[in-house]
């Protein structure tokens, strides 16, 4: 399994990097979390072929704006997009005109699946979804892929959810939105220290952080300095970059 990080900036694209998006890969299927306009990137790395599946975090844009061009890649099979719990609707209101294409109307199938449904649905892995705390609905997942646990954990306080999403992962996947020092529970993001706890309490092996705020990470020396000091938390904490690979 490879894991991408195709864009770790939160809110808004700059030249640190493409708002949100993560991509897995096995031999038989692609997942991608979030769609913000890193997910203009599986162009080259994705085989079309083979099932592709986009788990939604929550509707702000900077997770869903990539959706906008679905339309620049061919899926063989029916793509399967999962929305936040709750959000099917909202996410159909965007997914129309005049703010793009129609989800129903690409020129290939697509499946909106709302994650309250997870259970029914056969994927080819195990996944399960829990609610976080951010300042609109957010849903977190984890998911077990050829015996390894991978946990992603956007947009969120530090809060229980997170704690057992996260737990034992091979691989978690959280974020740094705030600066650190400035981690809020009422908008529902961390500053490295949070993402520190949370892999220190969940036991995570691997921890990568991204959703850096655009707004004031503003270079990739500033993300450099702030994850440092999570790592009295919890040392090993991985900064992302977009373009980032690894093999698990």
């Amino acid at each position: 399994m490879k894991i991408t990080a195709l864009g770790t900036n939160g809110w808004f694209d700059s030249q640190t990097g493409s708002t949100n998006c993560t991509l897995i890969q096995t031999d038989d299927f692609s997942i991608v979390l979030d769609a913000g306009y890193g997910i203009a990137k599986i162009k080259n790395r994705v085989d079309f072929s083979k099932p592709v599946y986009i788990f939604l975090t929550h509707l702000h844009l900077d997770h869903i704006i990539g959706l906008h061009v679905l339309d620049w890649f061919t899926f063989d099979q029916p793509l399967r997009i999962i929305a936040p719990a709750g959000g099917l609707e909202d996410l159909k209101d965007f997914m129309r005109r005049p703010f793009t294409t129609n989800w129903d109307q690409h020129p290939y199938a697509v499946e909106l699946i709302d994650a309250d449904d997870l259970s029914e649905q056969g994927f080819p892995f195990e996944v399960s979804a829990l609610p976080l705390v951010h300042a609109v609905p957010d849903t977190g997942y984890r998911f077990v892929i050829e015996g390894k646990v991978v946990a992603f954990v956007l947009d969120t306080a530090f809060c229980d959810n997170a704690v057992k999403l996260a737990q034992n992962a091979d691989f978690l996947i959280t974020e740094s939105g705030f600066l650190p020092e400035q981690g809020n529970p009422k908008t529902g993001h961390m500053d490295p220290a949070g993402a520190a706890r949370l892999a220190r309490e969940a036991g995570a092996k691997q921890v990568l952080l991204i959703h850096f705020g655009a707004n004031v990470y503003d270079s990739i020396e500033k993300r450099s300095q702030a994850v440092e000091t999570g790592r009295d938390i919890y040392p090993d904490l991985i900064m992302g970059v977009d373009q980032m690979e690894f093999i698990l």
